[in-house]
């Protein structure tokens, strides 16, 4: 199966949520002008609030319905230009409102909600704001069956396996990885590829937020990595 595939690379401002939403909003506008053929967009990990937001964590945080402000927005994108859309977001669970997590939040083509995944393995300071997710989890999409993950989740062999055994056609990292690693990156997504034989997208953000600095280095790499 042939999928169309945009990473978009973006600069989130720290805290802004409704402010990034609006630049998200305006780089899929530009992304589909220039491809309308595309059936899926990636953005970055946590793309709508930045990534050191600590405290404000709590705060920027949605539970993802239909009725949460970065997915009403969204959904009227995907719907509106007919493409999946994947991206980055601090999530507050239902059922516990003190319990957030780093998620990625996937759209279909009709604007509905396909599901979150949650990331796994926390990296640093991460682990004293969100709680780990559990399961690695496969979408059947219409454009295959699609296996999400989120950054530090790819420097584990384990994590990228626990999905290709599943029998996926494309693998998608949402990552904020942050200079001066961008060796460690560049090398492990191939590996995660190529270990896998599978299609890869990685989707890296860019520039600072407090005291980190990001360097992009976005790609979509064949099985071959």
């Amino acid at each position: 199966m042939k999928c169309n595939i945009i990473c978009i690379q973006t600069h989130p401002e720290l805290n802004k949520k409704e402010k990034n939403l609006s630049r998200m909003e305006e780089l899929i506008y530009h992304a589909m002008k220039q491809h309308p053929d595309a059936q899926l967009i990636v953005f970055p990990e946590l793309c709508v609030t930045g990534y050191q937001c600590n405290e404000y964590f709590n705060e920027l945080a949605e539970v993802i319905t239909p009725d949460a402000p970065s997915v009403v927005k969204m959904a009227r994108l995907a719907k509106e230009y007919k493409v999946h859309i994947i991206y980055g977001i601090p999530e507050r669970d239902a059922q516990n409102p003190s319990i957030l997590y780093n998620s990625q939040v996937f759209l279909d083509d009709e604007g509905n909600i396909l599901g979150t995944y949650r990331k796994v393995h926390l990296f640093d300071q991460e682990k004293n704001w969100l709680t780990p997710g559990t399961k690695f989890k496969v979408f059947d999409t219409k454009i295959g069956r699609i296996g999400l993950f989120i950054c530090y989740d790819a420097f584990f062999p384990e994590a990228a396996r626990c999905l290709a055994i599943q029998g996926v056609d494309l693998l998608v990292n949402s990552t904020n990885w942050e200079k001066p690693y961008d060796y460690d990156m560049d090398m492990v997504m191939a590996a995660r590829a190529l270990e896998n034989a599978v299609y890869l997208a990685c989707c890296n953000r860019f520039g600072p937020d407090t005291t980190l600095d990001f360097f992009g280095h976005t790609r979509i790499l064949n099985p071959l990595g």
